[in-house]
This record gives structure tokens, C-alpha cells and sequence, in this order.
């Protein structure tokens, strides 16, 4: 019988070890996006180098000036594409910092409660939205 507990505790054991190892991480949303940013960098670089390269290149005679106009130009279009996705990333991070930022507020209290039904109203509000309940001194009718 002794065995019997000895041998199930060391597989107990043995599983709650190996567990969180084999255990499948699901990215988070900021680890996501982070990923997607850091690609649009490399690509921006990437787009960089070539735009490099192909100066250097015209410089040194290799390619004819009609050449190089349609190449610098067809680079300088997926630059501008890039950097327009990199400023459309960002202004998603922008809009989830300012959700943040709203619902710390709320959570410090310096947002106001409607005293009849408890929804939040601004300092300007005169009605409760949610309820009607006027919000002038407390919430009595004038």
C-alpha cells in the first residue's frame, strides 16, 4: 500500500512539473501586435537598403538612368505603403491607451454616478442617460 502512494504522489508530482512546460501559450494581443510592428519595421529596412543600394548602383554605372528612375520608383511607392501601415499600427496602440487611461479614471472614482440607477455621467450632463434621473443636486428635480 505504501508503494501503492509512493508511486501515485511521484506521477502526481511528475505531471504538476511537466505540465505548465507542454502546456500551449496562447500570444497575447500586445505580443501580437508588437510582432506585426516589428514586421513592418524589417520590411521599412528591407525597403531602406534596396532604395540604398540601387543609388549605389546608378552611381557606379551599372544600371541606365530609365532603369533606375522606374526601380526608384516602384521602392519609394512600397516605402510610403509601409510607412502608412506603420502609422495605422500605431494609432491602434493610441486608441487602447486611451481606453485604459478612461476606465483608471473610473476606477479612481473621478468619473460621477447617477444616485438613482449608478451609471456614469459626465459633469456636464443634466439627465442620467441610462435613467432620466435629473443629475442637478444630486439628483432631485428643480
Amino acid at each position: 500500500m505504501t508503494i501503492f502512494v509512493a508511486l501515485v504522489l511521484t506521477v502526481l508530482t511528475f505531471a504538476f512539473v511537466t505540465y505548465p512546460l507542454l502546456k500551449r501559450r496562447t500570444p497575447s494581443a500586445n505580443s501580437v501586435e508588437d510582432e506585426k510592428l516589428q514586421e513592418v519595421y524589417a520590411k521599412r529596412d528591407t525597403t531602406y537598403s534596396m532604395l540604398k543600394e540601387l543609388e549605389f548602383d546608378f552611381q557606379s554605372g551599372i544600371l541606365t538612368e530609365e532603369d533606375y528612375r522606374n526601380l526608384e520608383a516602384k521602392y519609394k511607392g512600397k516605402a510610403i505603403s509601409i510607412l502608412k501601415d506603420i502609422n495605422n499600427l500605431k494609432k491602434g496602440s493610441d486608441v487602447e491607451e486611451e481606453i485604459e487611461k478612461k476606465i483608471l479614471e473610473l476606477r479612481r472614482g473621478e468619473g460621477r454616478f447617477c444616485p438613482q440607477c449608478g451609471a456614469g455621467y459626465l459633469d456636464d450632463d443634466r439627465f442620467c442617460s441610462r435613467c432620466g434621473t435629473s443629475l442637478s443636486q444630486g439628483g432631485h428635480v428643480d
